[in-house]
């Protein structure tokens, strides 16, 4: 028994010498002796090139972590498909769904819950998930979120009650409240503001988008030609991938031991997480159990629900105004724009993919009698949009305002929500739907680079996760609210239609796109008041920040005094 430690420590030993050395000799070996960022990355020195990186205010040069640069293109594909992993499930489910009501027998509000149970865990959980990763460390979360999906994607592929089926999407959710803030986090505190940045962000920014298109392509291409269950195989197959190359390439997190996670553990604020999460689960319940009922808002415990969800989540924002180490720090939202860019975002993906993405597919299936492969087919463009759109806010970020770029993304949802609510009953694609799905992906592209980047500048590095998760969490939560809420909608004008059957769906149909033409020209007006610069713009003498960083820090300063006071 004695003997038992040491052979636990010599096989750990063993694992760390396969990992640096397979490490080493997939990427390292890559790089020439010099690099555009300096000699190669040597173990000894590792620590000292890291040091001199963060002390530069402004570079392009590699992150020393990376020791080549296809070490740094493959990681950042990891995290990208980390950030893809929410809106690619949602999409390939959505493809789906009309297969999958066939399978379960159900229909309107309760089919709604095959898409809302797991937006709305993962916006429930963001806040307190992007927590653990700030305190236990981004890379150790994100691997453990693409483990627990995999399991439970592949559980949900067998289960044939579509109430167990809620649940344990519901169970997935936890997954995609963990990916996208730990995935941004970890590009966020790798590297220092500049074009390289950019690009790294635009790419990580493209996988919400990008990722609700691959998804929607992925899912109809299985739901045609295999099942929709086929689905959770692949997702399984996918993320279990992911994350054992994760485990051996993703820059390490700091070393922690059980005293130092007991620590940090101890310091969350699980009160305030009880709180939220209770508050967005009740009210979200509330709207889509008045889609599903007979009598909709007259329902007594609807009402109940709803007045109660409002009453809780007024108590969380008063308990995190006095909690000492708050899940969510309001002095966050002092940030100079950061308030702003929520309320935009909440707008325009709560249109993108809470109304306008979900609402198409059952237009082209259901209406115009489609196919789920051709209208897979239908939405590629989207996917070639987004990719554009992306690699022009990358080159141009730090040449453009900010401010510019949110006010062409919102009138890009305002425009593309108006061609598919004055679409008529039969036209060709290339007419309306064409340009309808290319300007929905320019407007969320957009819309979320500019945010991303902007409240990721505009925080410390400690609060990187922190600050991605609410974003993520305004996000996610914008489309459970859009879902339910354009599911009532949906209900209401489809009992005031005289017409049956197509015409019917149709007029429903087209009240939910009015619905979100609305929300997006709410957008609009407020991307009007917002004022954010370029980012990443490299001054000459690269040694002085600019007045906008130097008042964020002063800012920082500040706020961080006044919270623990």
């Amino acid at each position: 028994m004695s003997r038992a430690p040491n052979r636990f420590a010599m096989f750990g030993r063993i694992w760390r010498g396969i990992s640096t050395l397979s490490t080493a000799r997939i990427f390292s070996t890559m790089s020439s002796e010099k690099n555009s960022s300096g000699p190669r990355v040597g173990h000894l020195d590792i620590e000292q090139q890291v040091q001199e990186y963060r002390a530069l205010i402004v570079t392009d040069k590699r992150p020393p972590v990376f020791g080549s640069v296809w070490h740094e293109i493959v990681v950042i594909i990891i995290l990208t498909l980390g950030m893809a992993l929410p809106p690619a499930n949602q999409g390939s489910m959505q493809i789906a769904v009309p297969e999958i009501g066939e399978s379960f027998g159900i229909s309107g509000g309760n089919l709604s819950w095959t898409i809302s149970a797991f937006t709305l865990t993962s916006g429930a959980f963001v806040l307190l998930m992007a927590t653990f990763a700030d305190n236990i460390g981004r890379k150790r979360m994100l691997l453990i979120s693409y483990v627990w999906f995999s399991i439970w994607c592949l559980a949900s592929a067998f289960v044939k009650n579509h109430i167990v089926f809620d649940i344990i999407r519901g169970l997935q959710g936890l997954s995609g409240a963990v990916s996208p803030p730990a995935a941004v986090g970890i590009i966020g505190a790798t590297y220092i503001p500049g074009r390289r940045k950019n690009k790294a962000m635009a790419t990580i920014a493209a996988g919400a988008p990008l990722g609700f298109v691959v998804g929607i392509t992925s899912g109809g291409i299985c739901t045609q030609f295999l099942s929709w269950r086929s689905i959770l195989y692949f997702s399984a197959i996918e993320y279990t991938f992911l994350a054992t190359l994760g485990w051996f390439l993703i820059p390490n997190d700091p070393a922690m031991n059980w005293i130092a996670v007991r620590e940090k553990l101890a310091l969350i604020d699980y009160l305030g997480a009880l709180l939220s999460t209770s508050g967005l689960v009740l009210l979200v319940f509330a709207l889509t159990e008045s889609s599903v009922t007979g009598d909709g808002w007259r329902s007594p415990y609807v009402i109940a629900l709803f007045v109660a969800g409002i009453i809780v989540m007024g108590i969380f924002v008063f308990w995190e105004s006095k909690a000492k180490y708050p899940l969510m720090p309001l002095y966050i939202w002092r940030y100079p724009g950061v308030a702003l860019c929520m309320i935009i975002i909440f707008c325009g993906f709560m249109n993108f993919l809470g109304v306008v993405s979900y609402y198409m597919v059952l237009f082209f299936q259901r209406v115009r009698g489609i196919s789920a492969i051709l209208t897979t087919a239908y939405l590629i463009p989207q996917a070639l949009s987004g990719i554009l759109v992306n690699v022009l806010v990358a080159y141009t970020l730090h040449i453009v305002p900010g401010r510019i770029f949110m006010v062409i993304a919102m009138t890009a949802f305002l425009v593309s929500a108006l061609l598919w609510a004055l679409q008529p009953l039969s036209l060709t694609y290339w007419a309306m739907a064409f340009p309808a799905i290319c300007l929905s992906v320019v407007g969320a592209d957009l819309s979320f680079n500019v945010a991303n980047m902007h409240i990721l500048s505009a925080v410390p590095v400690e609060l990187q996760s922190s600050a991605s998760g609410i974003l993520n969490t305004v996000k996610q939560i914008a489309v459970s609210v859009g879902l339910a809420a354009s599911s009532t909608i949906v209900k209401t004008a489809a009992d005031k239609s005289p017409d049956e059957g197509t015409r019917k769906l149709y007029d429903s149909y087209r009240a939910a796109f009015w619905f979100a033409v609305g929300i997006s020209g709410l957008g609009l007006v407020f991307s009007l008041f917002l004022k954010v610069g370029t980012k990443g713009a490299k001054r000459e003498d690269n040694t002085n920040d600019t007045t906008q960083n130097t008042e964020n820090a002063e800012n920082t300063e500040k706020n961080v005094a006044s919270s623990t006071q």
